[in-house]
């Protein structure tokens, strides 16, 4: 998947449901999702192994990133880059350097 268009379209689908938060609004929507996340996964995991709790945790998550696709979208950052940067320096973290 395309992260940069999917970004864009996030933030486009934010727009047409009437969603004109700033990013800062943006991000205490996604600290909610991350919530929901949690409540889903623990429902999942210590309710009963279930398909369909599984999936809606699996929905949580993606909530998650399209909250965050959409704060990209909205700033014009690209993530692809971002996420590679971040890779980069949690790959020399994991290799004991700095």
């Amino acid at each position: 998947m395309d992260l940069i268009r999917a970004s864009v379209k996030a933030y486009e689908i934010a727009q047409k449901r009437g969603l004109k938060e700033n990013t800062f609004e943006t991000l205490k929507h996604c600290a909610g999702e991350v919530l929901e996340a949690n409540e889903a996964y623990n429902d999942w995991t210590f309710l009963q192994a279930d398909e369909t709790l599984k999936e809606h945790f699996e929905n949580e998550l993606a909530d998650i990133i399209v909250c965050v696709l959409s704060i990209c979208g909205q700033e014009g950052i690209n993530i692809e880059k971002a996420l590679e940067r971040v890779f980069e320096k949690n790959e020399k973290r994991a290799r004991g350097r700095k």
